[in-house]
C-alpha cells in the first residue's frame, strides 16, 4: 500500500504530516498541488530547517521517496531521495536492517515523474539502478 506525507517548512526533520493512501494519478496531482512557491519563500526567510518535502511512502516494502522543489516557477527542479531499508550480513553471519540513501541533487519533473511511477509500480531494481544513474550524474551518493 502506498502512502504519502507532507513536510513543512518549519518542521522538525522528522515531523510529517500523514496524508493517507494514494496511487500515482493521486500523488502526481499532490506534486502539482503543493504550495511550493509559498513554501520555498517562507524557507529563505527562515534559512532553518528541511526543505519543504512530499514523501511517497510503500511501509510494507521500507521505501521513501522524499521529493522537495528547488528554485522558482520558472527555474523549477527537483531535489530527490530514495530511502530503504535492506537486510545484510552482519559481522558474525547474522542479517540485520541497514538503511540505504541515495540523492539526487537536481533533476527536472520529467525525471521525478518517471522516479515516482518506477516506486509506485514496484519493479524496485529498475528504480534503483534508475536512482544511482541520476546520482552519479549530479555528483551525488
Amino acid at each position: 500500500m502506498l502512502t504519502y506525507a507532507i513536510q513543512r517548512v518549519g518542521y522538525d526533520y522528522k515531523q510529517t504530516d500523514p496524508q493517507g493512501e494514494t496511487n500515482l494519478i493521486a500523488f502526481m496531482a499532490a506534486i502539482d498541488a503543493f504550495p511550493w512557491t509559498e513554501q520555498l519563500a517562507l524557507w529563505d526567510e527562515q534559512q532553518d530547517g528541511p526543505l519543504p518535502t512530499l514523501v511517497l511512502q510503500n511501509e510494507p516494502d521500507q521505501r521513501e521517496l522524499w521529493i522537495s522543489a528547488l528554485g522558482d516557477e520558472r527555474n523549477r527542479s527537483y531535489q530527490l531521495q530514495s530511502v530503504s531499508i535492506q537486510m545484510r550480513k552482519g559481522f558474525f553471519g547474522k542479517a540485520k536492517p541497514e538503511q540505504d540513501a541515495a540523492v539526487v541533487d537536481e533533476c527536472s519533473r520529467a525525471e521525478v515523474d518517471r522516479l515516482c511511477e518506477l516506486f509506485c509500480d514496484g519493479p524496485y531494481e529498475v528504480f534503483d539502478r534508475e536512482v544511482a544513474r541520476l546520482a552519479a550524474r549530479n555528483g551525488g551518493d
